[in-house]
């Protein structure tokens, strides 16, 4: 058996900043090392001395080389029992679920037997991919495929600067690592549900401009001039970059048109009637998730497309209940008039403004909806009977519940509704059963470095992680 001072993490889909400000600090301080495979966005080429070049690899060496043709025999034979369809992996990519499907075929194709001919180059003890976009998805298939573990962080939302692994594409495969008594964890999430409860902590999200003002679109300008200019550098490269890049990163035209987009949006949205308070009445509430986002795209894709599940609730509650659903705060540019209006065509449908205070309806709600964000476990907090689309950890608190056949649906609602409400002993219990699996860590916004204390924070969770693999590994070939 190797020693864990011989063992070799890779990284897939990383980006110079991350190599310099997070894995280049961990590698320095673990007994193990660290390469990487770097996000497809990047050739030889352009990742250039922007970070370390010691262990690098590329998913494409060179941009411009040609796409190859689909096998399709190749992308069929990863998929299984646990790795989502090809087909799934296609859709939960931002950029390549708009591209006609040859060249999505074409482009997994080539990210296929790049990462194959890389894993069995590097040969890796563990993968640490990602859920977003085609090639972490596509990681996790060929690793699977190679009988390499794989594993990705998932950071949570509450409390923030908090890391789990999970080891497959979904938020319920958390490991606990480590050795943490259950008197502690009950500790930890009795101190956690009080300053929820006291309202110190919170899900933080971006939050755009409720209205264009002229100081607003004045402090804009720099960075436009700086897209702009970077635009025009990208050009000759667009029909390589279309795979990774949104199309307004490398077409002037569509850069000017998404800036147009995103004011109009924002203007014509402080201008809609939309609920700041919940008012009188009895209502469900449900939360929209920004999108793209791997949490419904990758988490739940079968429930990604968000008008489909809001026609859904409204056709399973009861007339004695209107449903209330909020637009996502960090989303608001992006819904337009036609938007807004497909997302109210269903009876008992209202909207509710991005700004609103989100806490105060969930408090007052009778039933929460949730497909796989945080406002099912504000919920589950609060002790509101929750029903969760996607397959979720929340659904260890006492009152939440997944969906099962959709037909269903209806009763399901039901008895949430007339569901006891669990004690909060019983859910500080499924608090502390929530968070096990977390050790503290780093917010995901790269662009802070973590600090020093986090980065020893990372290298204690790797060698847990090291330490663990090993230990299974010597349970399976001893």
């Amino acid at each position: 058996m190797a020693h864990i001072d011989s063992f070799h993490f890779v990284t897939v889909g990383t980006s110079p900043g991350l190599v310099r400000d997070l894995w280049d600090r961990i590698a320095a301080r673990g007994a193990y090392s660290i390469s990487h495979i770097v996000h497809p966005s990047f050739d030889r080429a352009s990742w250039g001395a922007r970070a370390s070049s010691k262990k690098v690899h590329f998913l494409r060496e060179d941009m411009r080389l040609p796409m190859p043709s689909p096998d399709r025999e190749l992308l069929e034979s990863l998929e299984g029992d646990g790795v989502p369809t090809v087909h799934n992996m296609i859709m939960s990519d931002r950029m390549v679920s708009n591209l006609p499907y040859q060249e999505a075929l074409s482009y997994a194709t080539l990210l296929t037997r790049r990462l194959f001919t890389l894993y069995r180059e590097i040969q890796p003890s563990v993968v640490i991919g990602g859920f977003d976009a085609l090639h972490g998805s596509l990681a996790f298939a060929v690793a699977k495929k190679l009988n390499i573990p794989w594993c990705a962080l998932l950071f949570s939302s509450i409390p923030i600067g908090q890391v789990a692994i999970c080891t497959n594409l979904s938020p319920t495969s958390m490991v606990t690592l480590g050795s943490r008594s259950k008197s502690e964890l009950r500790l930890r999430a009795e101190r956690l549900l009080e300053e929820f409860e006291e309202r110190k902590i919170q899900a933080a999200a971006y939050i755009p401009p409720e209205v264009l003002s002229p100081s607003f679109v004045i402090r804009q300008i720099p960075a436009q001039l700086k897209a702009l200019y970077q635009t025009t550098l990208r050009r000759r490269l667009r029909q390589f970059l279309k795979f990774t890049d949104p199309p307004n990163s490398y077409s002037i035209a569509r850069l000017f048109a998404e800036a147009f987009r995103l004011r109009k949006n924002i203007w014509r949205l402080s201008r809609q009637q939309l609920l700041n308070t919940p008012g009188e009445g009895r209502y469900a509430f449900f939360g929209l998730h920004t999108q793209p986002e791997s949490s419904i795209d990758v988490f739940a894709h079968f429930f990604s497309n968000q008008v489909r599940v809001i026609e859904l609730m409204s056709r399973s509650i009861p007339p004695t209940h209107r449903l209330l659903v909020k637009l996502h705060k960090s989303d608001a540019p992006n819904y337009s008039a036609a938007a807004l209006a497909a997302l109210c065509r269903f009876p008992a449908v209202e909207l509710v403004s991005p700004y609103a205070d989100t806490y105060e309806f969930i408090k007052n709600a009778d039933l929460i909806f949730s497909i796989q964000g945080t406002i099912g476990l504000e919920g589950a907090l609060m002790g509101k009977p929750v029903v969760m689309f996607g397959d979720s950890p929340v659904k260890v608190f006492p009152s939440v519940s997944t969906v099962g056949q959709i037909p269903d649906l209806p009763r399901l609602v039901r008895d949430k509704l007339n569901q006891r409400k669990p004690g909060r002993s019983e859910i500080v219990d499924a608090l502390a059963r929530f968070i096990a699996p977390f050790f503290p860590a780093s917010p995901n916004n790269w662009s802070l470095a973590p600090t020093e204390p986090q980065i020893d924070a990372y290298v204690q969770l790797f060698s847990e992680l090291a330490r663990s693999s090993e230990e299974m590994h010597a349970r399976r070939h001893g």
